[in-house]
């Protein structure tokens, strides 16, 4: 078997150019990767026949080019210059969504089966949660381009298969008329050896965060339940970037309690360590690896389940509806005054997330390849 894998960024380093990377180990390592097709330098060889760059020019600040439209732009280039690598033929085309509408065209046109790969939920669920997310904080622009959504539509009407992260992206495939032997449900994996408990140095109730500060990722409902509760010796950490549709509402919170944050860091197993709990209360995602960091790390975990996470409800933590405030309040409260729950939850968590490591996905992957490759014979 022979596979090409594309994937417009920079493998292993962050976001979905690190789950391609770990995705390519597992294939190259079963002596199936015939070529990746990567953006950008890579450092990492992973093939005989070795990686394919593409480079682009540096972004052009133009007022009618924003980051959307200059992604979408690049996107199609990127995809335009696949197609020439696919004249040499294989078994299996692995592509990305939004990245691969003409090469899976060509794909399938020499014969090959085509898989895309989906990092969110269905991209018209998506929009529907964003755009409910918008009009109740009166944001009038469009979370995503018209042409991106038709794009990612037409990639999963074309494709073979569809591989997902989570049981609620698989689900919104579902409730959107698709049939189950079309989908492949692969969990996402963690370092479990990079990412491991380590001793707390102090006894302040710390309320940890970790991703975008935006409003898809349901932050407001954490200010909001957080500010409400008023715990003494206690704080609220959220690390990462402020999101556009965020900075209003973070200053308003900032003055008012006890409100941590950190820009970015390199070293979340340590920021882990010294939390106490963490509490992702997203409304869209695919599968949040943030969760999976902070179960490795050893802390219960508060989440929805639209955050693709494997957190097992009141066992490595809790699992509370989108958009609920009261439930937040009630699960931190919760934490708040029983210590040994922590630790108990904690520790289950780790645990129960030394089933998701990036080797496992990686065998999951291969075996859902050797799968669809002998039921197209």
């Amino acid at each position: 078997m022979e596979v090409i894998y594309a994937v417009a960024a920079p493998l292993a380093k962050g976001g979905i150019g690190n789950l391609a990377y770990h995705a390519l180990k597992a294939i190259n390592k079963h002596g199936y990767l015939k070529k990746v097709i990567t953006i950008g330098k890579s450092e990492v060889e992973l093939s005989k026949n070795g990686i394919a760059n593409i480079f682009y020019p540096k972004r052009v600040r133009l007022p009618c080019l924003d980051a959307k439209r200059w992604y979408y732009l690049r996107n199609l280039y990127f995809d335009y210059r696949v197609k020439n690598f696919l004249k040499e033929g294989c078994n299996i085309f692995h592509g990305w969504n939004s990245q691969c509408l003409s090469s899976l065209k060509e794909a399938k046109k020499r014969g090959m089966v085509t898989v895309v790969e989906r990092s969110s939920s269905h991209i018209l669920t998506q929009m529907e949660l964003i755009k409910e997310e918008y009009k109740t904080y009166g944001i009038k622009r469009k979370p995503e381009l018209s042409v991106i959504i038709e794009r990612c539509l037409k990639e999963y009407e074309v494709a073979d298969y569809i591989s997902v992260p989570s049981q609620f992206v698989y689900d919104s495939f579902l409730k959107r008329g698709f049939a189950k032997e079309k989908l492949i449900l692969i969990p996402l994996g963690v370092d479990t050896e990079r990412y491991r408990p380590g001793e707390k140095r102090d006894k302040i109730f710390r309320v940890l965060f970790m991703g975008q500060v935006s409003l898809r990722k349901g932050v407001q409902y954490l200010l909001k339940a957080f500010s409400e509760l008023k715990l003494k010796n206690s704080e609220l950490l959220l690390v990462g970037g402020i999101g556009k549709d965020f900075k209003k509402i973070f200053k308003e919170y900032r003055e008012r309690i006890a409100l941590k944050h950190i820009p970015w860091s390199d070293d979340l197993g340590s920021i882990c360590c010294q939390s106490s709990i963490f509490v992702f209360p997203s409304i869209e995602e695919g599968s949040a690896l943030v969760n999976h960091i902070a179960m490795a790390c050893g802390l219960p975990v508060i989440t929805t389940f639209n955050s693709g996470s494997p957190v097992r409800d009141g066992e490595d933590g809790f699992l509370v509806p989108i958009r609920d405030v009261q439930a937040l309040k009630e699960k931190i409260l919760y934490f708040y005054k029983r210590p040994q729950e922590i630790k108990t939850m904690g520790t289950n968590a780790r645990k129960e997330i030394e089933n998701y490591t990036w080797e496992r996905y990686g065998e999951k992957l291969i075996k859902a390849y050797e799968r669809i490759v002998i039921s197209k014979h």
